[in-house]
């Protein structure tokens, strides 16, 4: 008997053959590069860049922190209104405080740094250091929405600075000379120096700071030439916010890895040099793409067994359960394969026999119990209401009114013509208000009291609905609410149409429901089984549920006639799927 290999004996040896090769070509090289890549790649991984960009973004957003503190300050914000609080506030002690609140501030960080307050209006200024001097030139022009480089030489940045300057209200940005007050933070680029004297320790290579329009921060003894050179070099630096690229200049090739700074704009950069790393992997290319060859060839083969026996039946099977999802109950499965799909196929094709058996059964189970719950609904109507008529007719017979008899005749003949149409369950709005018509004639040739109006969008007319289902709510209207009432009785009926549904209300004048009877009839209504099998409106409302989802409902309320007004609220959604259904 020969003996039978599994898909997973197969993928277990082409994947220990991979990898076998794989570590052995790794070995070789291993040992001649472990230590150049160890050493270079590792230290100058953009990583690490980026982690000491982030450091250098928190110490600077620190600064910018304590200084939006500062203009929410009361004490400030005192100060800033001296001289209108002058009778109500100590001026000494209120500078005095915000001296101390400055001092506090620029001790909190652990950057050197200096923060400033200048009142353009009386031309005042506190500082947190005695010797800095507000430079007046910025008043000239529109503050600059974030830190700004300050170049050694010029106003207050002796050995280069970066400043941060706010204006408050802060509306003044742009004419900083009518503003309430301006603070400054400025912290010297001898900060950002000693960063990256300590990056520089622990890593090789050199880091430095650059801005295409305002030039280099470098920590000193660097070679400002070669950096500059490698800046230029950098292919579209200011596209990306950070990148990784070598820079070939004539003598060497650099690794370069740049950053952007998110606070100051200006690209962290750090070079090393990658000769012995180029020199190394070239001379290992050779074994690389021996490795590379053999593990292509070996992927192939792998992928093309890993269709042919996995892929390919996964794929028919997907197919066919997506083909039974969309209601092919009689998909079956014909491929046959030399693995385990082969009793997956069968078991598939066995259990979706079974399942097509056992919907077709039940479907049409769940058809004709819902189609004989319709009708029965429907046959709830109450007889009564045709022995009263007829009643009425004789009445009227014998006293020789033949018109009151003849109007009622043909309005109860076109009544119990449209209540007997059995051939479909649902009508169309437009059908039903025809029917009401009839049936509010009828009792008002009875009662000769009731006043009735109909306001249905001709939009809504061809809207489908179940048969009797609005004539139910008319009748308690007339039976509970206008027949309890002496004098004139008034039924408005009323259709209109929201994004969501479609809301059918019936309304009377008849006697006002307090809270409890109307809680103990939304009680009746929810109920899910009543004794007498259903009737009136928990009828309607198991037959709109039926027909729409349990999303459709009746909501009962006050009528502003004095009365209860009654709401049919068909979801639109579902009342599109019946009429879908019914054509």
């Amino acid at each position: 008997m020969p003996i039978r290999v599994n898909l997973f004996i197969k993928m277990v040896a082409i994947l220990f053959s991979i990898i076998s090769i794989t570590l052995f070509f790794y070995g070789i090289s291993y040992r001649k590069d472990i230590r150049v890549i160890t050493n270079q790649i590792k230290t100058s991984d953009l990583n690490h860049l980026d982690f000491l960009t982030e450091q250098m973004d928190n110490n600077i957003n620190q600064l910018a922190g304590s200084i939006y503190t500062l203009q929410h300050d009361p004490t400030v914000r005192d100060y800033e209104q001296i001289q209108k609080l002058g009778h109500l506030i100590d001026p000494s002690q209120t500078i005095l405080t915000v001296l101390e609140k400055l001092s506090l501030q620029t001790g909190s960080s652990t950057w050197e740094n200096r923060i400033l307050i200048y009142n353009p209006q009386n031309k005042e200024t506190l500082s947190s250091d005695s010797a800095l001097a507000f430079d007046t030139s910025v008043l000239q022009r529109v503050l600059a929405p974030g830190w700004e480089y300050v170049s050694p030489g010029t106003a207050n940045g002796q050995n280069g600075e970066f400043r941060l300057l706010l204006s408050d209200p802060s509306d003044y940005r742009e004419m900083p000379e009518l503003a309430n007050m301006i603070l400054e933070v400025r912290f010297p680029v001898a900060n950002i120096e000693k960063m990256f004297n300590s990056y520089q320790s622990q890593n090789t290579g050199n880091t430095f700071l650059y801005h295409e329009r305002l030039g280099f921060i470098q920590p000193p003894n660097s070679e400002e030439q070669l950096a500059r050179t490698i800046a230029e070099s950098i292919p579209n630096i200011t596209d990306s916010t950070e990148l990784s690229a070598v820079v070939k200049l004539k003598n060497d090739s650099y690794l370069v890895s740049a950053v952007r700074s998110s606070t100051l704009g200006w690209y962290v950069i750090h070079y090393s040099s990658i000769e012995q790393i180029l020199q190394t992997i070239q001379s290992n290319r050779y074994s690389f793409l021996i490795a590379s060859a053999v593990m292509l060839v070996l992927s192939l083969l792998f992928s093309l067994l890993l269709f042919r026996q996995v892929q390919r039946p996964v794929s028919l099977l997907l197919r066919a359960l997506n083909r039974m999802k969309e209601g092919q109950w009689s998909t079956r499965i014909h491929m046959k394969t030399n693995n385990e799909f082969s009793l997956l196929n069968e078991e598939f094709n066995e259990m979706a026999a079974t399942i097509q058996s056992l919907i077709e059964r039940v479907y049409l189970e769940q058809l004709s119990t819902k189609d004989a719950y319709l009708k029965q609904l429907q046959s709830q109507i109450n007889p009564h209401f045709l022995y009263n008529c007829l009643f009425f007719m004789k009445s009227k017979a014998s006293i020789g009114d033949t018109e009151s008899v003849e109007a009622m005749a043909l309005n109860l003949g076109e009544y119990y013509r449209y209540i007997t149409k059995m051939d479909h369950s649902l009508t169309t709005i437009g059908e039903e208000m025809k029917l009401l018509e009839n049936y509010l004639a009828i009792q008002n040739l009875r009662k000769q009291r009731i006043q009735y109006e109909i306001d249905m969008p001709a939009e809504l007319l061809e809207e489908p609905i179940p048969r009797l289902l609005i004539q139910p709510l008319v009748e308690n209207s007339i039976i509970h609410g206008v027949e309890k009432k002496n004098g004139l009785g008034v039924i408005r009926i009323i259709g209109v149409r929201n994004p969501s549904a479609m809301i059918i209300s019936v309304e009377d004048n008849g006697t006002r429901m307090d809270e409890g009877r109307l809680a103990e009839m939304y009680t009746q209504l929810t109920a899910s089984l009543r004794e007498d099998h259903g009737c009136g409106l928990w009828n309607v409302q198991q037959r709109l549920k039926l027909q729409f989802g349990e999303l459709s409902n009746i909501h009962l309320t006050a009528s502003e006639l004095g009365g209860l007004k009654i709401s049919l609220y068909i979801q639109q959604k579902e009342a599109e799927h019946a009429a879908n259904s019914t054509r």
